[in-house]
């Protein structure tokens, strides 16, 4: 009934009835009115297109999100064991395989990992192994220099290039060569898993490696959209490498890894992985390092991987919650904290589970308690050291300070000591710009550090128990300071004996 012919006959029966109750009914048809607009007016209605448009892109953003973590979480491998520093590289001496061979390359002649290699060659006497010293300049990075004499002296075309800093199972080899030869595979490689810390800065980086990146590089692996490959363990074809223009021409890159694996896949070369993990044991690293080594590839993958490089902030637990927390309040009037608290616990189970799945731990109230300390922090400083990172152009690396250029090359910059040789070589503007930046990062990275400092003692005073670093068990106690220092690069060369391999490599 329209609002003028409900007048109308309230007003024809104005003397039949009493006053106060059609007071009454005027109120209550008001307040019905009112009440049936008010409910049945839709998101849709009430809403501008603005609102519209972010409320659809942020639950969108947000089911993504969490539909990816899931995949990585359920493709994660079922793998684990423990292993020292000395497994690291006499697990390429135990692997199950018929026939390989094993070149260690070491850049100096004074370094100690030179008396490790010796003596697993002498353990193991019955393995094709050697030891090549001395790297060969091919471009900025240390890494492909060391590399290049010992891939240029290999006997096969299958080349497994595993970094002195990781070990892997035993049969490792030959699961990986069996996914090599399937068709159309050009590289195999395997899911880095941290293991090991021994500070609270080498906890924030296993907490990254083992979550949300293990998550991420699970899902897009199993999806397979485009290539995400991390250089640890990876295996190739000789022969597939030097199509694509060889080695050496990835010196001029820092993340070579991703480049090279790109380059194969944009040649039309799959690639696959095993259930095997890469695992890393991590030793001593300062909450700083922490923060300067995640700067350090954050700056990296803004020129090599642009687009991901941008999304980025928000495929972490923070800035997607708070976005989603908009959308959904939006179109289900839900509270944006209650939804916050939610999307929290929903993203530090997945985490959890992930993280006991590739350990094969329990995790026990001890280890949850520094889980959840570590977790919460490294989650918190995410977006601060994203944003601190993205609007840097310089890194270091190893032995030198790299500029890092938009087509993805470097450029090595001379120290401050060897700009201060150079006389008047260096203007003093550039010489004040350059101290400028330096003591911007130090400040910047010194507030992050701080405040990782304070939340540390905060937790720990609410969980009421001084904190204790993880035990760490080493069976060679001169391996320790090798792992610091070390610019090993473990190469593995193998051929296959079985007639499928033959066959691939003709």
């Amino acid at each position: 009934m329209g609002k003028e012919n409900f007048f109308r006959l309230v007003k024809q029966y104005q003397g039949q009835i009493p006053s106060d109750v059609q007071e009454y009914i005027m109120q209550t048809y008001t307040y019905g009115q009112e009440s049936f607009k008010r409910h049945h007016v839709s998101v849709w209605e009430s809403s501008t297109r603005v609102e519209l448009t972010l409320m659809i892109i942020v639950i969108t953003i947000w089911f993504f999100v969490i539909i990816l973590s899931t995949l990585g979480y359920l493709a994660a491998p079922l793998k684990g064991v423990d292993c020292n520093l000395f497994e690291n590289l006499s697990s390429s001496f135990r692997q199950d395989y018929p026939k390989f061979e094993i070149i260690f390359s070491v850049a100096n002649d004074n370094d100690p990992a030179i008396a490790v290699v010796q003596k697993l060659m002498k353990k193991f006497p019955n393995v094709d192994a050697k030891l090549i010293i001395g790297d060969r300049d091919v471009g900025v990075n240390p890494k492909i220099n060391n590399m290049i004499r010992a891939y240029e002296s290999v006997k096969y075309d299958i080349i497994w290039i595993l970094d002195s800093n990781v070990y892997v199972d035993f049969g490792c080899l030959g699961r990986s060569v069996d996914k090599l030869c399937q068709p159309g595979v050009g590289l195999v490689h395997h899911l880095p898993f941290a293991v090991r810390p021994e500070t609270f800065g080498s906890e924030l980086e296993m907490l990254f490696i083992d979550t949300i990146h293990a998550k991420m590089y699970l899902a897009i692996n199993a999806i397979g959209p485009d290539s995400c490959v991390v250089g640890k363990s990876n295996l190739y074809r000789k022969s597939d490498i030097e199509s694509i223009g060889g080695l050496a021409q990835f010196g001029k890159y820092m993340a070579e890894d991703n480049l090279l694996a790109k380059a194969l896949w944009q040649k039309g070369f799959k690639h696959e992985m095993t259930s095997d993990l890469a695992y890393q044991p991590l030793g001593s690293m300062s909450i700083t390092g922490y923060f300067l080594r995640r700067s350090r590839w954050t700056r990296i993958r803004k020129y090599t991987v642009t687009a991901a490089t941008i999304v980025e902030p928000f495929i972490e637990s923070i800035l997607c919650g708070l976005c989603a927390s908009y959308g959904f309040n939006l179109l289900w009037h839900i509270h944006p904290l209650n939804f916050l608290a939610f999307h929290l616990s929903l993203w530090f189970w997945i985490d959890l589970k992930l993280f006991q799945t590739l350990s094969q731990k329990k995790v026990d109230v001890e280890t949850l308690r520094g889980f959840i300390m570590a977790w919460a922090i490294r989650e918190i400083t995410a977006l601060p050291l994203y944003i601190y990172s993205v609007f840097g152009t310089t890194v270091d690396w190893r032995e030198g300070t790299y500029q890092l250029k938009r087509d993805s090359t470097v450029i090595k910059i001379s120290s401050s000591h060897q700009q201060n040789q150079a006389g008047g070589s260096i203007s003093s503007s550039s010489s004040s710009d350059n101290q400028r930046s330096s003591f911007f990062q130090q400040f910047i990275v010194s507030i992050l550090t701080s405040f990782i400092l304070v939340m540390n003692i905060f937790i720990d005073i609410l969980f009421s128990s001084q904190r204790n670093g993880n035990p760490v068990e080493n069976t060679e106690e001169n391996l320790k300071n090798s792992e610091k220092e070390n610019t090993l690069n473990n190469m593995t060369r193998l051929r296959s004996m079985r007639e499928t391999d033959r066959m691939s490599i003709t």
